[in-house]
């Protein structure tokens, strides 16, 4: 008898008719309620019908208990628009009072009511671990495998097409897939070829050390090439590929091409070639929809806290055409296998039922799992029946706010204030190019950099928060900031670390200020920051001499929006230049920082050395401002790089190894194999014919040397005369071997004797 949901009369709403569900492995052993005690458990958590888990209920009472807020019939209105999130802002996020939290590549925020939901449903219900059979375990059980096919129908995905498989994140489903690829090629004899995209995150690039074969593609005319070729440059026959791209980069932002894998289905033939799909920033801000098999990815990574800030889980999303390449795993845990045997043999079978039972090893997060189906119910309360589709929609217009306002901040002599890292593709306000990211480094009127942990940091200072770095994608720093591998070798071997970085080398940022933004940011978030990135950067000094009678010349200043003017003598020198003098400074408080920054205007007066001003606030332009501290005239050029300069600061720690090290032999051959891969790394990496004809007539030389270290007769060197066979010794008997060995023994004893002066 099958034990679907609709058998078990458990006080959970499923937005799918249980009928069509397939049951899975685990059903035949959830009972089909008939316990006698099971009214009285009915009774005790029967309050658990106020907090319905799908918001497809026909329930009056769906989401109204006393603990939530009840959804306004604005919010779900089909014309919603992005001024509407501020109605319900500050209600369902109230840890954003007084903050700006800019950074929701990283994660995005959960809202107050699907804490409260969640934290009814555990109080109300009594769950047990999924692979037991008491009434708790299968009221869990059949909840999960409900919550699965809601996930999948988020992202229009039919479950008869494709399957869900519960993970910790993102970069747990890319290690299953390259896990079960390579347990798939070693017990196939077909090895695996492995081809990435240059935005890749780093989990995506980790996939090639698993591979011998593998391949970065730089640009997506390189991936178009290569797909209209059939593969060529990929996997050859009777090897197995696999291509992995993300689908946002979580550096920029820009969005890739969805249509790859499709294309590449339908033009490989020569070797089968899979495609990963990494949708953990695309899928935050914007609609993932597999609604066509033929098209889709075979495998996809997400983590679902990234779209609702909660909770911690993720997604491995497999296309069930493309599902027998997992099928070769070797390693199983518990609730994936039928028997196992482990006493006097090593046998075991797996589950066939479903791809998720065989994948998914041990007791799922089943509390995260049912905090999942809140979120789904809360995300569409807030943001509409097709919540992912408003939410595309309200980031991409505040991108473009925050893109264009960063591109007008530019300093007096025309210097834009930021450097913004962008494809040439890429168009803010098109969701379907670009995402709500934006990547920058602030700099100076001269054309510095200033740090972006510096600015991070002071943005932190301010109550907006922001990320900085290389943000796990090396392929983004090496082209958007122009670094080449050898420079980034030199970098290292300076003491630069993504965890302990090096902000700026070579007159280049290691790293940028990343600006992400989420569904619950409104355009006051961009003023601010906008705002902030002004006033603590934007250098609006300049000059300008005006004569105002023979003789007398009046200098104007202006500096931020405050302007000044000082009298002069023909012999005068205005202050910074050199042998200027210094005019005395008034005591004065800094000025207070307001929403609103009016220009202030005040004149002075040279009489004698006493100058007069009519406004206490202005700044005179030799005062020092301690938040905007003078910009030297002309800053020194950065040297030419030369990478044997960086290989050099290691030398004095080298030295000192090799003192203290002196008895240690790994450590000074460690050193030792440095220094050559070093001396090598930036001479031509391509040897001439004479070289490596005396590279391998040194490997022989050596492998000669060591098979013959025994002492036993070594072969003749080819053109040259045999050598005389040597005289065979002569066999001695037992008793004169025993003799010799004790008269030899006898006299390196008394030698040892007389060395020692006894």
């Amino acid at each position: 008898m099958d034990n679907t949901a609709d058998n078990l009369d458990i006080p959970i709403t499923t937005s799918l008719p249980s009928p069509k569900r397939k049951t899975s492995s685990r059903d035949s052993r959830r009972p089909s309620v008939t316990f006698p005690y099971y009214a009285s458990y009915r009774d005790s958590i029967s309050s658990a019908e106020d907090v319905s888990t799908t918001s497809d209920s026909e329930l009056d009472h769906d989401y109204t208990t006393d603990l939530t807020t009840p959804a306004s019939s604005e919010s779900c209105a089909e014309d919603m628009q992005p001024d509407d999130v501020e109605d319900f802002r500050d209600r369902e996020y109230p840890m954003l009072k007084g903050k700006t939290y800019l950074d929701h590549g990283g994660t995005t925020l959960y809202a107050k009511s699907l804490i409260e939901e969640f934290s009814a449903d555990l109080i109300s219900n009594l769950y047990g671990n999924p692979h037991s059979a008491s009434t708790p375990s299968a009221l869990a059980g059949h909840r999960v495998d409900a919550i699965r096919e809601r996930a999948l129908r988020f992202f229009n995905a039919d479950p008869e097409h494709f399957d869900l498989v519960f993970v910790a994140n993102a970069t747990a489903a890319i290690k299953l897939v390259i896990d079960c690829f390579r347990d798939h090629a070693a017990a196939s004899n077909t090895p695996v070829w492995y081809g990435y995209h240059k935005d890749a995150h780093t989990s995506l690039v980790g996939v090639r050390e698993s591979t011998k074969m593998h391949r970065c593609f730089t640009t997506d005319e390189e991936v178009d090439i290569w797909i209209n070729s059939g593969g060529l440059g990929g996997p050859r026959a009777r090897q197995l590929g696999l291509f992995a791209y993300p689908g946002q980069s979580n550096m920029t932002g820009r969005r890739l091409p969805l249509n790859w894998p499709g294309r590449i289905r339908k033009s490989f033939h020569k070797a089968p070639t899979y495609t990963l799909l990494d949708a953990a920033a695309l899928a935050s801000t914007a609609p993932l929809d597999l609604t066509n098999p033929a098209t889709a990815p075979d495998f996809v990574a997400l983590s679902f806290y990234k779209i609702f800030g909660f909770p911690n889980v993720g997604a491995l999303i497999v296309r069930k055409e493309s599902a027998h390449v997992l099928e070769s795993r070797r390693y199983f845990g518990g609730g994936t296998v039928d028997m196992i045997i482990s006493i006097n043999d090593t046998w075991h079978a797996k589950k066939g039922s479903t791809i998720h039972d065989r994948m998914e090893d041990g007791t799922l997060p089943f509390h995260s799992i049912f905090a999942l189906d809140h979120a789904m119910n809360v995300h569409k309360r807030l943001y509409g029946p097709d919540p992912m589709k408003f939410i595309s929609m309200h980031t991409a217009q505040l991108g473009r706010q925050l893109y264009e306002g960063i591109c007008a901040l530019k300093h007096a002599n025309g210097t834009p204030l930021a450097r913004i890292y962008k494809d040439d593709s890429a168009v803010y306000g098109d969701p379907a190019v670009q995402g709500a990211t934006v990547a920058f480094n602030v700099q100076r009127a001269d054309g510095s950099l200033i740090g972006y942990e510096d600015v991070e940091q002071a943005a932190d200072d301010q109550g907006i928060f922001v990320r900085s770095g290389s943000l796990c994608n090396p392929g983004g720093v090496a082209t958007y900031l122009n670094w080449s591998p050898a420079e980034m070798r030199a970098a290292y071997a300076a003491g630069h670390r993504c965890t302990n970085p090096t902000q700026i080398m070579l007159g280049k940022p290691t790293g940028v200020v990343r600006v992400s933004l989420g569904a619950m940011n409104i355009a006051a978030d961009i003023s601010i920051l906008l705002r902030f990135l002004e006033e603590s950067y934007l250098d609006r000094t300049t000059t300008a001499e005006v004569v105002t009678s023979p003789g007398l010349t009046e200098t104007v200043y202006s500096t931020r929006g405050r302007s000044f003017s000082i009298p002069q003598s023909p012999g005068f020198s205005p202050p910074g230049s050199s042998g200027a003098p210094s005019l005395p400074q008034p005591v004065q408080s800094p000025p207070t920082t307001s929403t609103a920054l009016p220009p202030l205007t005040a004149s002075t007066s040279m009489n004698g050395s006493v100058a007069k001003w009519t406004d206490s606030v202005t700044i005179p332009p030799n005062t020092v401002d301690p938040d905007h501290p003078p910009e030297s005239p002309q800053r020194p050029k950065a040297p030419p790089f030369i990478p044997a300069d960086y290989v050099k600061l290691r030398k004095p720690w080298e030295e000192e190894m090799r003192r203290q090290y002196a008895t240690n032999s790994n450590v000074s051959m460690e050193i030792k194999v440095r220094e050559l891969e070093e001396s090598s790394a930036y001479r031509n990496q391509t040897p001439s014919v004479k070289a490596r004809k005396f590279g391998r007539s040194v490997v022989n030389l050596l492998r000669t040397k060591s098979h013959f270290a025994d002492g036993s007769p070594r072969p003749p060197i080819p053109g040259t005369p045999s050598p005389m066979p040597p005289e065979l010794p002569r066999v001695a008997s037992g008793s004169q071997r025993s003799r010799r060995s004790f008269e030899k023994e006898r006299a390196q004893f008394a030698d040892n004797v007389s060395q020692l002066g006894m």
